[in-house]
Formats: C-alpha cells, structure tokens, sequence
C-alpha cells in the first residue's frame, strides 16, 4: 500500500480519493498479515449493532424515562439509515475493494460506500441520544461504539476513511437536529 493505484490518479478522480488512499494506507486497512485485527475489524463491521443494542437497552432497563428518547433515536436513524442508502446509490462512490485497492473482506456488493450507511445510524444515534449522555452514563459507550464502527468499516476495506467520517457527521447532524425539532 505505499502508492496509489492508477485508479486513484487521473483527471477522474478526486484529490480527496488520493488522501483517502494514504490515510488507509497509514491505517494498515485492509491488510491480511495483521490477522487479529483484521478479524477484530470484520467481527466489529458485522456485529457493532450488537453493543449498541445492549448499550440502549441497558439504559431503559435502568430508566423508564429513557424509553421515549431511545425509541424516537431509534427510528431517527432508521430514516438516516434509508437518506444515507439512497445517497450512497446517487453518489455510486466506488468502494475500496471495488478499486483493486484490498479484498472485500465483508463479501460486499458494488453499491457505492459514500456516505457509510453503517456509521450515519451510529452517528444518528450519537447525535439524537447526546443531550441525555450527562444523564444516563450508560450512552456514554454510544459514541465510542460509533467510532469503533467506523474504524471497523474501514480496516475492513468496506469504506475510505471519508465515507465514515461523512456517515458519522451527516447522522450525528440529523439526529441531533431531528431530536432538537421533536422537543
């Protein structure tokens, strides 16, 4: 991974790709002789619903004034979730794997990774669930869970390091709006 694939160059493409490139690069992502972590990333990249899952409903089995944020969070990053889908396809942003650049490590299809779907509900989840983090300690493991789904995503090789970052701020956005608007 030291230089860019002829994939990445180009009056086609983005600068931004390039950087990506280096970054993943930087990362390590992707890379097989590494297997611990690699297996840690794929398990993270399929499963990281799982510790959220448990993260909110340990929080509404502790308060049952929890219930409402959490549901109405919930279903903000399911309509993230189908915004963030619907972009990704209008973008049709090519996928690590789908540029030659490691395996498909997560057995993916060739729909475009931009903006990660996996880390917009994270970061709706993160956003929507912010202003009761102070309250509930328990949803202070949401944003760590976020971060680690992003990394996950892109040691992977599902995601460039952009398609995360822009996942997680798009849903941190919309769900924090989205609750803010709800009252």
């Amino acid at each position: 991974m030291s230089h860019p694939p002829p994939l990445l160059s180009g009056a086609r493409s983005a600068a931004w790709r390039a950087a990506d490139w280096q970054l993943m690069a930087w990362m390590g992502a992707g890379r097989v002789d590494r297997p611990l972590r690699l297996q840690l990333a794929i398990g993270l990249a399929h499963w990281s619903w799982v510790p959220m899952a448990l993260c909110l409903a340990l929080c509404v089995a502790r308060r049952t004034d929890a219930l409402v944020p959490v549901a109405t969070a919930l279903g903000l990053a399911t309509l993230v979730q189908v915004l963030a889908k619907r972009s990704a396809r209008w973008l049709s942003a090519p996928r690590p794997f789908a540029l030659g650049l490691c395996p498909n490590h997560l057995n993916h299809g060739e729909r475009g990774g931009m903006p990660s779907t996996h880390a917009a509900v994270m970061g709706a989840l993160a956003g929507a669930l912010a202003p009761w983090m102070a309250m509930w300690p328990e949803l202070a493991l949401v944003p760590a869970i976020a971060a680690l789904t992003a990394w996950a995503r892109v040691h992977a090789g599902a995601h460039f390091p952009s398609d995360v970052l822009v996942g997680l701020a798009l849903g941190a956005a919309l769900g924090r709006q989205a609750m803010a608007a709800l009252g």
